[in-house]
């Protein structure tokens, strides 16, 4: 089965999907990260303005909430990244990969999905759900510089890989 994006429409790719639309990649890229990690949260958790993120009123607690049209940036390819001069280690989710359950990505263009949560959660369960994702995340041997360049010098950097 397959999945149809609508243009110019967000789409939610559950964890089980996700390669299904991505399957004639090495896997899906995030950048900015450094040598040793991918950066995809801090210890205080995610950059904010990327999600949905509330303070329950109930409980005082910084809730994440699902939003169609929000994420943390990950790309299609390097050359994506590079043209938004992301500088930084470039990380892999290597295609494949189990994605952990109630993370989802919302996909308006194929080359820029955005990650996100499946349901309500607390902060916290979203930092600990992206460092789980980290560990799967392999890194390149790809460098981008703050102007966009990608610094291919490094043994056994990818192959750049064609959209089709």
């Amino acid at each position: 089965m397959s999945i149809l994006l609508s243009k110019g429409q967000f789409t939610t790719v559950g964890p089980n999907e996700i390669w299904k639309i991505y399957n004639n990649l090495h896997g899906i890229f995030r950048g900015g990260g450094n040598s040793s990690s991918p950066k995809i949260a801090r210890a205080d958790g995610p950059r904010r303005k990327d999600l949905d993120v509330r303070i329950d009123p109930d409980t005082g607690l910084e809730m994440v909430y699902p939003n169609p049209i929000k994420g943390l940036s990950f790309s299609d390819s390097v050359e994506t990244l590079a043209k938004k001069a992301l500088e930084g280690q470039v990380w892999v989710i290597p295609k494949g990969s189990k994605i952990p359950g109630d993370l989802v990505f919302n996909i308006k263009d194929k080359d820029h999905p955005l990650l996100n949560v499946s349901k309500p959660m607390t902060v916290l369960e979203l930092t600990a759900l992206l460092t789980e994702l980290a560990a799967l995340m392999k890194p390149c041997d790809i460098k981008i510089d703050r102007y966009g360049k990608i610094i291919e010098t490094y043994p056994g950097a990818l192959s750049k890989v064609v959209n089709l």
